[in-house]
């Protein structure tokens, strides 16, 4: 590790330790945000292996759109590869609306 990974990561804290903290963060978006849903798999050792999310504002806006969704996909380029999927709708005026996104290790079928 250089200088600046070694400040960042004093900074930020451990980046696989953040991973630990996805179901405290889960819970507390679900518990703050009723209706939200929220899943996160896990490996059997327990690793990360993919997370979804749609706030309950997203699914409730849902109700006064289009009925058109696009989906995209755009690779992470960090030190923890992967792909973010989001699936936006678009409102009655034209304003974009994401509905969902989710953290997957590629764009596949299982995922």
């Amino acid at each position: 590790m250089d200088g600046k990974e070694i400040a960042m990561e004093m900074i930020r804290g451990n980046l696989s330790d953040s991973y630990k903290e996805l179901p405290k963060y889960f819970y507390m978006l679900e518990h703050t945000n009723p209706g939200t849903v929220s899943k996160l798999h896990k490996l059997e050792d327990g690793c990360f292996l993919y997370a979804y999310v749609s706030l309950y504002a997203s699914i409730k806006g849902w109700e006064h759109c289009r009925p058109i969704m696009v989906v995209d996909g755009s690779f992470l380029k960090a030190a923890y590869k992967g792909t973010i999927l989001t699936a936006c709708i678009q409102d009655g005026a034209g304003k974009i609306l994401p509905l969902a996104y989710a953290i997957v290790d590629s764009e596949n079928n299982k995922s």
